[in-house]
């Protein structure tokens, strides 16, 4: 059964009872209920009324890390290189970054946690420029203005 039916099943059962003035054995049997499920919800319409019959959304478990403690780790990361915190590789990792949770926070995240949080801070995996080492700024130049027209115009 659904939430939303669920729902509706306790609020008819509670009006009949305390509305209708109907017999709780009544309501049990007619709905097909167990005598602690009718109790259960009577005494949870006496505390707090047809709002404490309503489906809520399960909770969830409890973040490992707070907002203030998210927006930290994005001022770690955005213009920082990973060497300036002890480590060896020069490019963030998930794996970088989790090991930098747990150092500092004592947090440990798996990797899927990781690329979750990174993407909620807006901190998305960026592609390395593929360019020769050797590449000379000046020669590039002078072929783009010089060298590639007049093979452009040889080709025609």
């Amino acid at each position: 059964m659904d939430h939303e039916t669920s729902e509706h099943l306790r609020i008819l059962a509670v009006r009949r009872v305390r509305e209708d003035k109907e017999a709780p054995s009544e309501v049990m049997q007619s709905l097909g209920l167990c005598r602690t499920t009718i109790y259960r919800w009577l005494r949870a319409y006496d505390r707090g009324g047809f709002q404490a019959l309503r489906s809520s959304k399960a909770a969830g478990p409890k973040p490992k890390l707070t907002e203030k403690q998210k927006q930290q780790v994005r001022t770690w990361i955005v213009g920082r290189d990973p060497r300036q915190y002890g480590f060896v590789f020069g490019l963030w990792t998930r794996t970088i970054v989790a090991a930098l949770l747990e150092k500092k926070f004592g947090v440990r995240l798996g990797l899927t946690a990781v690329g979750r949080l990174l993407a909620s801070l807006k901190i998305t995996p960026q592609k390395p420029l593929r360019r020769a080492y050797e590449r000379d700024p000046q020669a590039v130049e002078q072929w783009v203005q010089t060298d590639y027209p007049k093979l452009r115009r040889r080709a025609k």
